[in-house]
């Protein structure tokens, strides 16, 4: 549940030179501007610890959560435990000079206490697709990285938009999304989801309600009548599913037998891989569409710091 309720090459371009007409200085800032580049990150947040590696940047992470897996390069990076009230001894312990947080109230105390011993933070807002936007801009600028930063969010802009192309013309089935069973939780549009499953030529059935991750009643998901129910699976969490839950087989898709396990470890990801994520849904909600097989939507797990 804190998964949903909480989205290398090692090419650098060269130090800017001295230009022939008197450009030292322009080189003294460029060097000045390196030298306040983060270089020892402790990640607190999987998806960007995601866009570091996307975008150059993961060779200088000497820490993340326990979660934070993904690009495989990252299991190498030392574990310091939860992104959320995390343990200060062990994030210390790895000397960074930055270290990535959920923004909120449960990690104020810590942006401060960090910030006494003289450790820089960056928190950041994790919600909405227009947050991812700006993760990694700021990741870009933090880092020194930023037309890689640029050149990732176009890559995700662009592959979204390739998936909405692909089932413009498709029937829109009514989506339940199934966060929690116990009580029922489910996303309304304050979430990345919900236009992930727009985006996959879905209707969300809660759609209208404003908060993220609405808890509901049984009665309200069987009035609503979904056609789908997505199912997502992590490694992380063990739960029931619909159609084993007292009660549910009067849920129209349960009764249809159109429930559809989703990889929730790739889904509940706002980062790189969020078009990916799309795709999975879309492909689920339009088993026939043949195009959408071989979409081209993958984002290099590694790539090059340009500046």
């Amino acid at each position: 549940m804190a998964l949903v309720l909480a989205l290398v090459g090692g090419l650098v371009e060269s130090p800017a030179q001295p230009s022939p007409a008197g450009g030292a200085g322009d080189a003294r800032r460029a060097d000045e501007a390196r030298r306040d580049e983060a270089r020892r990150i402790v990640s607190l947040i999987p998806a960007a610890t995601e866009i570091l590696f996307a975008i150059g940047a993961g060779d200088r992470l000497v820490g993340r959560t326990r979660w934070g897996v993904y690009p495989a390069p990252a299991r190498a990076v030392p574990d310091v435990g939860d992104g959320v009230r995390p343990a200060l001894e062990l994030v210390v312990a790895q000397q960074p000079d930055l270290v990535i947080l959920y923004a909120g109230a449960e990690n104020a105390g810590v942006a401060e206490r960090l910030g006494d011993l003289g450790i820089s933070t960056l928190s950041l807002h994790h919600d909405t697709l227009a947050d991812l936007d700006r993760n990694i801009l700021a990741l870009g600028e933090a880092t020194g990285c930023s037309t890689s930063a640029r050149r990732l969010q176009s890559h995700i802009r662009e592959a979204l938009s390739r998936v909405t192309a692909s089932v413009r013309s498709r029937d829109r089935a009514r989506v339940y999304y199934d966060v929690w069973a116990d009580p029922p939780i489910t996303i309304g549009r304050g979430s990345y989801l919900d236009v992930l499953i727009q985006t996959a030529g879905g209707l969300n059935v809660f759609g209208d309600l404003v908060d993220p991750s609405p808890q509901v009643s049984l009665e309200a998901i069987v009035a609503r009548g979904p056609d789908v129910i997505l199912h997502p699976v992590s490694r992380h969490e063990q739960r029931s599913a619909p159609e084993e839950r007292p009660g549910w087989t009067i849920v129209p898709a349960v009764g249809s037998g159109r429930v559809h396990r989703i990889d929730g470890d790739l889904a509940h990801r706002l980062g790189p891989r969020v078009a990916e994520a799309a795709l999975q849904i879309a492909r689920v909600l339009h088993p026939d569409a043949s195009d959408l097989r071989d979409l081209p939507v993958d984002t290099p797990e590694q790539g090059p710091c340009l500046r």
